[in-house]
């Protein structure tokens, strides 16, 4: 039995934190919205190659190549969609509720040359309008927090073709957290539970390949999001007219243990889970999962 999910928060609240924050995150963190993945505490790799990093490592278990179509599911400005279609070849559509975040995507494509192969519109991942069984595979990377995850995961499911995997991250109350999973963690976010998962994915009518808690690489984001604030505030400061304090205050919707800690030194207790899984395939002649080249 799964956790009952928290409302999903509405379209608007998710566009305006998003239209708040991403000034900010974009000039101390940069155009890949994400967390990091680092090799452990020493590993000084910069926000870009850590978060490329976390990427590359969805990427793989996509398992899509050259003639395949993935969806974006919650895309934001289109940094990752970029570098699958970059390094697998396929075609790649990302979606959002945020006509500034297609804009800024549409904007990073044309500068890449890649408008030809990925494309972006304003969309709701809960409810795509795309036709069934039109995706070879379904990337969601950390989006999912700002929906309701039952809603998201059966859609996804309809889209995708048979054998089809999504590829998604999620995050999870951590340690002493009096949250309980489900719970929203603001106005636009909710956290899911790591033990939950197989039951979220069987309920969607997904075969689940692969759980994983990678919160031991993704930890340190927080503390290396804050360090790229301060080192940006006065920059920031004047380009906008706004103090990084006001930006903090607007952060609190969504993420009110990162806002503290980013006033208190703090770490916040949120871990980071990578799950895999695959639409059935119904037996029959030549059936076969789509994958690399198909």
């Amino acid at each position: 039995m799964t956790s009952p999910s928290a409302p999903p928060p509405t379209s608007d609240q998710v566009t305006d934190y998003y239209s708040a924050l991403g000034p900010l995150l974009r000039m101390a963190w940069g155009d890949n919205l994400h967390f990091g993945y680092w090799e452990g505490p020493s590993d000084g790799s910069s926000p870009q190659e850590a978060t490329d990093r976390f990427t590359d490592v969805l990427v793989e278990r996509l398992g899509v190549g050259a003639g395949c179509r993935v969806l974006d599911a919650g895309c934001g400005i289109g940094s990752p969609a970029l570098r699958v279609a970059g390094s697998t070849g396929a075609e790649v559509v990302g979606i959002t509720i945020s006509r500034q975040q297609v804009d800024q995507a549409v904007e990073l494509a044309e500068r890449a040359g890649m408008s030809d192969r990925v494309r972006f519109e304003l969309k709701d991942a809960m409810d795509t309008g795309f036709a069934a069984e039109s995706f070879d595979a379904v990337l969601a990377f950390e989006s999912i927090v700002h929906m309701d995850r039952p809603t998201a995961l059966r859609e996804w499911k309809r889209v995708l073709k048979p054998g089809g995997r999504i590829v998604l991250t999620d995050t999870f109350p951590l340690g002493d957290s009096v949250r309980q999973p489900g719970d929203t963690v603001g106005d636009v976010a909710s956290m899911a539970s790591l033990e939950d998962y197989p039951g979220l994915l069987a309920d969607a009518g997904l075969e689940l390949e692969e759980l994983k808690d990678v919160t031991e690489h993704t930890k340190f984001t927080f503390t290396r999001v804050i360090d790229g604030i301060l080192r940006c505030r006065k920059d920031f400061e004047r380009e906008h007219g706004m103090t990084v304090e006001e930006v903090l205050e607007a952060m609190k919707p969504a993420h009110p243990q990162a806002s503290q800690a980013a006033g208190f030194g703090a770490s916040p207790q949120v871990g980071c889970l990578i799950a895999v899984a695959h639409k059935p395939v119904s037996p029959g002649p030549g059936a076969r999962r789509p994958g690399r080249g198909s």
